[in-house]
């Protein structure tokens, strides 16, 4: 073709531009599930149950306590944790995408007999520390129910939770296929035999509830409120008989209280930041809370924050 009648090429610094904003909206952006979910504070009340589910598997269990001070500091080991996902949820796509090859980098040194063989990296072990994870926000938000969720917030969060498994190195041929599947698999874990049935499950998950900086009763509660009494049984945690209800009761007081903060005070600094760095990309102004966490990150560690 003749140059003179080429089409014009494209502007670099457009296509720079695009590539900015596809990447400053992250995996999931505004518009998802899992931001209207993550973004909340209240799903942090699931925080112990999830935390003694991962230790309750034998392989998870051995791994953090012979390749982590998790028995001396439960609450670390739990904050980096959801510190780590609050980065591939709300991070843009390089700092999401950083973070899964860092946890990847990491867990590829831990192996062990628990009582079997395993790797960290093994895709059924990183499915159910994901699982324990999907399910505790799917459990929190049954029951504290926000007004503003479409009617299948369940299935399009699930959907979502595929993206995370892929960042994370679940291959699709592992993860349950749709929610249906997932509570299967869910369910089955907790019924079965596997679970807490190590003296290292015992010895991790009674760390985290009798840690001396943790509130004794309300660490008790979210452990037996929210699991089995028969694997609670298993862990070596006292659980009474009405724990269940002593749970609901707290969730509806808690949930009275919680709906009275405004909505900027009460969400996730990690959401805050992550619609500055979108509004900076796309020429727009961020609100007064981007702002001020963006402002607050760069002068110290938020808790729960992004970093760059």
């Amino acid at each position: 073709m003749p140059n003179d009648i080429m089409p014009s090429s494209i502007d670099p610094a457009s296509i720079k531009n695009i590539a900015d904003k596809e990447n400053a909206l992250g995996y999931f952006g505004p518009a998802s599930i899992t931001w209207q979910l993550y973004r909340e504070s209240l799903t942090l009340t699931g925080g112990v149950r999830a935390l003694l589910l991962q230790v309750a598997h034998p392989a998870v269990a051995d791994g953090v306590a012979r390749f982590s001070n998790f028995k001396s500091d439960p609450l670390g080991r739990g904050y980096r944790t959801f510190a780590a996902m609050a980065m591939i949820y709300f991070g843009s796509k390089t700092q999401a995408k950083q973070t899964a090859q860092r946890l990847w980098r990491m867990h590829s040194a831990i192996r062990g007999e628990a009582p079997n063989a395993y790797s960290a990296n093994d895709p059924h072990l990183l499915l159910w520390v994901l699982a324990t994870l999907t399910d505790t926000t799917l459990q929190v938000h049954k029951r504290m129910l926000l007004p503003d969720l479409p009617p299948d917030w369940q299935e399009r969060f699930y959907e979502e939770s595929k993206v995370a498994a892929r960042l994370l190195g679940i291959p699709e041929s592992v993860y349950p296929s749709d929610l249906q599947t997932f509570e299967r698999y869910f369910r089955s874990m907790l019924e079965g035999d596997l679970l807490g049935s190590t003296d290292t499950c015992r010895e991790v998950a009674q760390s985290i509830v009798l840690h001396p900086r943790a509130p004794k009763k309300l660490a008790n509660l979210l452990a037996t409120g929210w699991l089995p009494a028969s694997l609670c049984i298993r862990l070596g945690i006292p659980v009474s008989t009405d724990a269940t209800i002593k749970l609901e009761r707290f969730l509806r007081r808690y949930w009275r209280v919680y709906r009275l903060i405004p909505k900027a005070l009460r969400w996730s600094p990690a959401y805050h930041q992550a619609h500055y760095r979108i509004a900076i990309a796309q020429g727009e102004n961020p609100t007064w809370a981007g702002r001020f966490f963006h402002w607050l990150a760069k002068r110290v560690k938020i808790p729960m924050g992004l970093t760059d």
